[in-house]
């Protein structure tokens, strides 16, 4: 089945973090959004918007980075084999 989370790189969360962020404001600047939560005035509307690009981008972040994981992990088993 699938390993635990103790047993999981800690990468597996700080790089698809990483580049959801990078990516969403990537995304954001390209698509003319001028939106800062943290200094413009609260709009939920805006809020939702972002915080539903950066969790699709987090999430195909950590499912490619899982996979290229997995796919390294069993190539250097195969070559230790």
């Amino acid at each position: 089945m699938s390993e635990s989370i103790a047993r999981q790189p800690f990468g597996s969360t700080v790089v698809p973090i990483i580049i959801a962020v990078i990516m969403t404001e990537a995304l954001m600047y390209s698509l003319g959004s001028k939106y800062n939560p943290l200094s413009d005035d609260f709009d939920i509307a805006n809020f939702l918007i972002d915080l539903g690009v950066f969790v699709a981008i987090a999430v195909a972040a950590s499912w490619l980075y899982q996979r290229v994981f997995k796919l390294l992990r069993k190539k250097l088993r195969t070559r230790n084999s």
